[in-house]
């Protein structure tokens, strides 16, 4: 395995709330009300990821402190529906810049189980693999890092908690005081010919999961989204995209590279992923995007909003079509095709 590339380094974000939440079965439209039922509160989500599985759809969301109450009202009294949520303060770390790499999110992953820190939801984005925890943990995950990983802003994990001293607000997003028409984005990029896999893993297994991740970067692929399920009974669904391209990845040889996981299900697929200057700092992104992809037809699968950016993945048939629904939406400048 060649060595990791040297990071930029990682953020934290402390004092959010982690709620996480299925719908009954066959409630398709389950998300796109969730989500305006929040927008309409003006809540801003820093964090979400959205999957389908099993005729449901799982979601995590994070609030910040100050939101939590009106947030679990706001569900109780709108949907009724039975919730999880963190019985302690969680935080969101997020290591960059990964670009996409499988080998990046296999170690963290790896050392996260070494190291016995528990998480609560995974997600990446085109910058960032990120990971909920609880925030009692991050001073050992923190530390932990500095085994697989070598920064170029610091050397040691001493070196990082003195660069954050007197910058602990700077990750704090401020809900923007304006909503534009029409939100602007700087590129939408989408990949064709993925394979959606979904893999059972049991919560405190994620290392196995780790060395299978690894296993696809030593052949070359891209890791182009990741996000994964609410908990059940510890264990977790965890959905990402590897290309069908060159020597693909199928069924059988994911099974080989993760022996200790279940493959609950493989897909063909698409991906689809844009950044904007204001989608981590403004409520109602994922409930514009949902709506318009509803209004369109387009079924997405899964789908994740972390780090200013938005990733979703949709049945290849429908990449085209999803793509002039989001432009209906959105300002975009350009649409790249990354494969």
């Amino acid at each position: 395995m060649a060595a990791l590339p040297v990071l930029g380094g990682f953020k934290i974000l402390k004092d959010v709330v982690w709620i996480s939440i299925i719908s009954s079965p066959e409630d398709k439209g389950f998300p796109g009300r969730f989500f305006s039922a929040i927008t309409r509160e003006k809540i801003n989500l820093p964090y979400l990821t959205s999957v389908y599985h099993d005729n449901s759809w799982g979601l995590n969301v994070i609030v910040e402190g100050p939101d939590e109450k009106r947030t679990l009202r706001l569900i109780q009294g709108t949907f009724g529906k039975s919730f999880q949520v963190s019985p302690t303060r969680s935080a969101i770390l997020s290591l960059f810049p990964h670009k996409n790499n499988p080998a990046i999110a296999g170690a963290l992953f790896e050392t996260l189980a070494q190291h016995g820190v528990e998480w609560e939801a995974l997600a990446n984005s085109p910058s960032a693999v990120s990971v909920v925890l609880e925030e009692k943990l991050v001073d050992r995950a923190s530390d932990a890092l500095f085994g697989p990983f070598s920064f170029s802003a610091y050397r040691t994990p001493s070196d990082w908690k003195l660069a954050q001293k007197g910058k602990e607000k700077l990750y704090k997003e401020v809900v923007a005081s304006y909503q534009e028409k029409r939100p602007k984005v700087y590129g939408l990029n989408y990949r064709g010919s993925q394979n959606l896999f979904i893999v059972e893993v049991d919560r405190k297994g994620i290392g196995s999961f780790g060395r299978a991740l690894k296993s696809a970067a030593s052949q070359g692929f891209n890791l182009s989204f990741l996000a994964s399920s609410p908990d059940n009974h510890g264990k977790v669904n965890i959905f990402f995209c590897l290309p069908k391209s060159g020597k693909a990845i199928d069924q059988d040889s994911m099974r080989e590279l993760a022996r200790d996981i279940q493959i609950a299900s493989v897909y063909s697929a698409a991906t689809f992923s844009m950044t904007g200057p204001h989608f981590g700092d403004r409520y109602g992104i994922a409930s514009e995007l949902l709506n318009t992809l509803n209004k369109a037809g387009i079924e997405l699968m899964a789908m994740t909003c972390t780090i200013a950016s938005v990733r979703g993945v949709v049945h290849t048939h429908q990449i085209e079509s999803a793509i002039q629904a989001i432009k209906s939406c959105f300002e975009v400048p350009a649409v790249i095709k990354k494969d």
